[in-house]
């Protein structure tokens, strides 16, 4: 049989936001406790998925600069080049 552990947190907050915290919750069906938790998680898998991204944009960063080193890439002065005619034909389509 598993067993459930759980901890006390102890949240200080204004009168007001304790007040809406705790209506927001009642209207939704949910003690404040698993509010709390399903705010907690989601907080926690939103850090997780930054972390994510970070780690995906610095591979891709990484590939870049190989691609530059090996000779494959795009001088940078053609990528403005480029992106500033792609803005200039978005803008007379406006």
């Amino acid at each position: 049989m598993l067993v459930s552990e759980e901890t006390t947190f102890i949240l200080t907050l204004n009168p007001q936001l304790r007040d809406a915290f705790i209506a927001e919750a009642t209207a939704e069906g949910l003690t404040t406790s698993q509010l709390a938790e399903a705010l907690v998680r989601e907080y926690l898998a939103q850090r997780q998925q930054a972390r994510d991204d970070e780690v995906l944009f610095q591979q891709m960063v990484e590939e870049g600069r190989t691609s530059m080193r090996a000779g494959i890439g795009i001088p940078n002065e053609q990528v403005e080049a480029e992106s500033d005619a792609w803005c200039a034909a978005i803008l007379r389509k406006a």
